[in-house]
């Protein structure tokens, strides 16, 4: 009996080494000039949190930012740990078409709790005489975005922003580091293999491990239900080192790691060859939450589409509205097949529609509104089907006239 244990531990660790080889090489790239299917909006599809040297990633910022250009990304925001050596070295810059914008993570109750400070000017860090919660109400106060992020050691996938006590004005739908150390479950390690499986059939490989995080997005609603907040995913995992001596392989590559999940910001001005128009405009549409999250490793996401009409007056996601007698929401998809859309008011699914590519929704009663998509996908070795989130939209927010 162990020495089948031993076996397939060691065939899962050839697997993984084989995957993590292989998978620089296949993954999805962002084609940046795709149309999309609706006229008066510029989608830039970008990865947050992602960390480098100058805390405990494992690139340089120039390499990080030349991979980010391979894969056609429109814009990454590193948020190295506890240091803003990135802004005060005015590292904010472009490499090839690649928006490369500096910006802080700040630990907090023994590293457990963190933030992410997204703004123009380089925050104020805690230290001696800063406390964490005087550094981040200066950040809110000089127009940061703040976002409150998982806390590490916490068993449940709740971070408990409602009871952190500090301002902020995102929080963290997904996080890329998450869901990898979920492989250390027996189901996990399932997960993994059937996903190296996968693979060898059509390239979908770290996408598999993804869940669908009920607790968070439960949280998510009932922190709106309070104050607009918006959501986002991050990619803070620096990847671990298999076989560390000299040539040894990442696991999971930089590439993977850029491509598991995607910020897609939505703007109707476009991007400039000015970086700092570009840079503005980046962060101005995450304040406002005019983005999605999308799981591109699955499939290319850029093209989604939600709006809300009422009146004479149209708004988008993070948008917010005056209800005049009826709204009429409109959701348009990116070519797919397999796919289930879930239109939620108020945290709950009011209606649910299948492979349908365009969507209109008359309603009639003020609410918070979101939309949630999925692909069905058949998972190997067992060959069952499962539904795993493609697209998740930041919320419309309808009143009373």
């Amino acid at each position: 009996m162990l020495k089948r244990i031993a076996k397939f531990a060691g065939f899962l660790l050839a697997a993984v080494v084989i995957l993590s080889i292989l998978n620089p090489f296949f993954v999805y790239r962002v084609n940046r000039y795709d149309p999309v299917d609706f006229v008066g909006y510029y989608e830039y599809s970008g990865v947050i949190g992602v960390h480098t040297k100058y805390s405990d990633g494992g690139l340089s910022y120039a390499d990080l930012g030349k991979i980010a250009d391979s894969l056609n990304m429109h814009f990454v925001i590193t948020t190295d740990v506890n240091t803003d050596k990135a802004m005060a070295r005015s590292l904010e810059r472009r490499y090839g078409m690649t928006l490369m914008i500096p910006a802080v993570e700040i630990s907090a109750h023994d590293g457990r709790q963190r933030f992410l400070v997204i703004g123009d000017s380089i925050p104020t860090l805690p230290g001696d005489e800063v406390t964490v919660d005087s550094a981040l109400a200066q950040a809110t106060s000089q127009g940061s975005f703040v976002v409150a992020c998982d806390n590490r050691n916490h068993s449940d996938d709740v971070t408990s922003s409602s009871d952190i006590g500090v301002p902020f004005s995102g929080i963290e739908l997904y996080n890329f580091s998450r869901d990898l150390r979920s492989m250390v479950s027996l189901t996990g390690v399932n997960k993994l293999f059937g996903a190296f499986l996968d693979y060898t059939m059509d390239q979908r490989t770290l996408n598999y491990l993804i869940r669908y995080r009920k607790n968070r997005m439960s949280e998510f609603d009932k922190l709106n239900d309070r104050r607009k907040i918006v959501g986002i995913a991050t990619t803070t995992l620096p990847p671990n080192t298999l076989l560390k001596k000299s040539g040894g392989v990442r696991f999971p590559s930089y590439e993977s790691e850029l491509e598991f999940v995607h910020t897609i910001i939505v703007t109707k001005t476009p991007y400039s060859a000015q970086y700092s128009h570009d840079r503005d405009l980046t962060i101005e549409a995450l304040k406002r939450g005019h983005m999605y999250v999308a799981f591109s490793g699955l499939e290319p996401a850029r093209g989604f589409y939600f709006t809300a009409t009422s009146g004479d007056t149209t708004g988008m996601m993070g948008d917010s509205l005056r209800l005049y007698g009826r709204a009429q929401l409109r959701i348009s998809l990116p070519d797919s097949n397999e796919v289930e859309t879930r239109v939620l008011k108020d945290g709950n699914v009011i209606r649910k529609y299948e492979n349908t590519g365009s969507i209109s929704l008359g309603i009639k009663s003020p609410g918070i509104y979101r939309v949630e998509v999925f692909q069905k996908r058949t998972m190997l070795p067992l060959f069952l089907e499962r539904s795993y989130p493609w697209i998740i939209s930041n919320p419309i927010y309808i009143y009373k006239r």
